[in-house]
């Protein structure tokens, strides 16, 4: 068990999820999402000895083993080890996109992966200096998004020429530009969301047709990402199939 103890606690460093292509999903939700998923199981460890019973692979582990394998401030009773998947940049048909530029905080990421597929939005685009998407605490924000979203690590180039390829009309979140309450969201759109702190970097502000800000009132210099993020989604949400 010592040995299972150190290579699960090795996968919270990027390096080693990496080399093993292997990641770490802490939570009976999120656990099951991933045995409900196409993602290849790797381990399962549990210290409710009743859900081992109904689950063959799992192996029943005490409370002080599963706190030395856990990433969490409180264990949870059930973690899993599973195959990373490779993401395929498949996305002709998709109606709306959105692409990540730079972000870094994980909590940001993971929250922004959930959004989206609770407003039906198939398909994040992200830059390559984006937070990693096996990220422990990106995978525990997006509540199992993770097993079914298509999050792809893309270059600014290959990205312009998909995009453009496709037909995609894309705007970007700025503080200056039309209102998204007003902005009249086209047939196919990505919709670039940037950093908290360094926005729309010039790279990515080249492939914009369109700027489009969040209009406020208030003296807060910016949004969160995610929370901006939100706002575009449940406008294009408005226009289009959400109900």
């Amino acid at each position: 068990m010592k040995k299972d103890i150190k290579w699960v606690r090795s996968l919270q460093q990027k390096k080693f999820r990496q080399e093993s292509g292997c990641f770490v999903v802490e939570g009976r939700k999120g656990v099951e999402e991933g045995l409900n998923s196409a993602y290849k199981l790797h381990s399962l460890y549990t210290t409710d000895a009743g859900w081992a019973e109904t689950h063959d692979m799992a192996m029943l582990v005490t409370a002080r083993e599963m706190e030395q394998m856990s990433s969490l401030s409180t264990a949870s009773p059930h973690l899993a080890v599973f195959h990373q998947e490779e993401k395929k940049g498949d996305f002709q048909s998709e109606t709306a996109i959105i692409i990540l530029d730079g972000i870094a905080d994980p909590g940001n990421m993971g929250t922004i992966i959930r959004t989206a597929e609770w407003f039906g939005i198939n398909t994040i685009l992200c830059t390559a200096d984006c937070v990693e998407l096996y990220n422990p605490k990106v995978v525990q924000a997006t509540m199992g998004s993770v097993f079914r979203m298509k999050v792809i690590m893309m270059g600014e180039d290959e990205m312009q020429r998909w995009l453009k390829t496709n037909d995609y009309h894309i705007i970007a979140a700025d503080l200056k530009g039309i209102s998204v309450y007003r902005y009249d969201f086209k047939q196919k759109t990505a919709i670039i969301i940037g950093s908290e702190s360094h926005g729309v970097r010039p790279a990515m502000r080249s492939l914009v047709d369109e700027f489009v800000t969040i209009p406020g009132s208030g003296r807060a210099e910016s949004l969160n990402a995610s929370v901006a993020a939100t706002v575009f989604m449940s406008q294009w949400g408005m226009v289009h199939h959400v109900q």
